[in-house]
């Protein structure tokens, strides 16, 4: 269970748990909290009033200097006086990853009196499309700021230990993404954070700079690493041949895996490691988060809900896919962003490509206000659209896989594949098999049997188990991260 970590001023902390009384002593203990108007403390109505006045704005920017959405505009035959406020935004079709990828410099805004602050500061970009072609998205000097004041509202929301060490474990790859990016700048926005790197990933031969996980394991150990943020699959191996080799994590407070869902039981997988390496009760946090953010929406405590860290930044919906219109809290649907205060790339009603619920509830645990991500499917906050699939005529959401296989007791890394009885017959009977690598001294019959019956109660459909090693599901020094669903039947023209 999360904790929150308010100075004595002697260099300690007193740990008090979430609630919204503690949240408020948290944020009175420190400075550069307390004097933050943070807006998710105000009360609703305030919130969407400030909303509207920045969409406005936006919206302004937009008729002067946008290229798709000025046509698309005048294709709809939209006006500006059409589109007023925020309950105007279901006029505007949605934008789909599509529209994007195929012209991404249309969607950058081209203002007509540029100043300094129109400056492209950095640019990012997107990974694991369709096509395998990133594509770039967009910051300028103003958005930059926007960024830094979202990571700083999100340490604290977070709850991230002040004065901590952090350690950045995502990788450097040779696409820049805004994981290893976004992470350097927590440490520039961080209360006194002292910031580490692991300098992972794909070995560039031309300039030997990246290191391995060797390195990251004894970096976290001599480094007294406290917060740790990484892809939540390459952390977990690393943790693995960490307790292994028998480390001493016990600085370890505060872990941010990112990049993919982390369901319960991997939580609670990587928490008995640490705890078996002298972390007296870490907080494993699976914030959501996207490049179209350009940051994550953090849980508060464990499965919270996650909060909108700006809402002077972003407005969130979730649409109903056949109509676009917008649904009540607590439906799932698919979720789309609204850029409220972005002068780079600007996105209306964009389709971040996963199905979720959201609600703009007081959140019970910290007490804040504004949107936040809640439990879609299983202990997972969103399933990707893309990887809804027909398997034998039936319409199966992998995410209720995963978790069920997840949650088995044993199970030390899986993957789920859909395939073809012959492969050579792309109209052969389809077949789902899952992969598991156990743990040590598991039963295997019994484990196969058990997800087994998991599965033919969650989905009805009978799987292949098949026990590998752990390389044949992930290896890191190849993937960024571990691919857990795959499809390899062959398309059928």
């Amino acid at each position: 269970m999360s904790v929150l970590y308010i100075p004595k001023g002697d260099g300690t902390y007193q740990t008090v748990p979430v609630t919204p009384e503690n949240t408020r002593k948290y944020i009175e203990s420190i400075p550069m909290y307390r004097n933050d108007d943070d807006p998710l403390f105000w009360p609703q109505e305030k919130i969407y009033e400030m909303q509207n006045q920045l969409f406005k704005r936006q919206m302004e920017w937009v008729w002067e200097g946008h290229d798709y959405y000025k046509r698309l505009f005048k294709e709809n035959g939209i006006k500006p006086e059409d589109i007023q406020s925020l309950d105007d935004l279901e006029k505007i079709p949605l934008t789909y990853k599509k529209d994007y990828m195929a012209e991404p410099d249309a969607f950058k805004l081209k203002p007509q009196n540029p100043t300094l602050y129109d400056w492209i500061f950095d640019v990012t970009y997107t990974t694991g499309s369709t096509t395998g072609v990133p594509t770039p998205f967009w910051n300028t000097v103003h958005d930059i700021h926007g960024i830094w004041q979202m990571l700083f509202r999100g340490i604290k929301l977070g709850g991230f230990p002040p004065y901590s060490r952090g350690i950045n474990l995502f990788p450097l790859g040779p696409v820049p993404h805004i994981g290893f990016f976004r992470a350097r700048d927590i440490g520039v926005m961080g209360i006194g954070t002292l910031n580490m790197y692991g300098a992972t990933g794909m070995v560039y031969p031309e300039f030997p700079v990246h290191r391995n996980m060797d390195y990251a394991i004894d970096l976290i150990e001599k480094g007294r690493a406290e917060v740790w943020l990484g892809i939540a699959s390459f952390m977990r191996r690393l943790i693995m041949k960490a307790e292994k080799e028998g480390r001493d994590f016990s600085a370890t407070k505060h872990i941010q895996a990112l990049g993919e869902a982390c369901p319960q039981a991997m939580r609670e997988d990587m928490k008995r490691r640490l705890q078996n390496m002298g972390a007296e009760d870490p907080f494993i946090s699976n914030s959501y988060g996207f490049t179209e953010m350009q940051g994550a929406m953090p849980e508060c405590t464990d499965f919270s809900g996650c909060h909108n860290p700006a809402p002077n930044l972003y407005f969130f919906e979730v649409v109903d896919e056949n109509t676009g219109k917008r649904l009540p809290d607590g439906e799932r649907g698919l979720f789309a962003i609204t850029h409220l205060n972005r002068r780079g790339t600007v996105l209306l009603r964009y389709v971040i490509g996963d199905l979720g619920a959201i609600t703009h509830e007081t959140c019970p645990h910290c007490g804040r206000n504004g949107e936040r991500a809640i439990i879609a499917v299983g202990s997972t906050y969103a399933t990707r659209t893309s990887e809804l699939v027909n398997l034998k005529g039936t319409l199966i959401n992998p995410e209720i896989l995963r978790d069920e296989v997840a949650n088995t007791p044993g199970v030390k890394e899986y993957q789920i594949i859909f395939t073809k009885k012959d492969m050579d017959d792309p109209y052969s009977p389809d077949e789902l098999v899952v992969k598991i690598a156990p743990e040590e001294g598991f039963d295997t019959a019994k484990m196969e049997q058990e997800i087994q019956m998991k599965l033919i109660t969650a989905v009805e459909m009978r799987a292949k188990v098949q026990f590998v090693p752990m390389e044949e599901i992930y290896d890191p020094t190849v993937a960024l991260k571990a691919y857990r669903v795959i499809d390899m039947r062959p398309k059928v023209e």
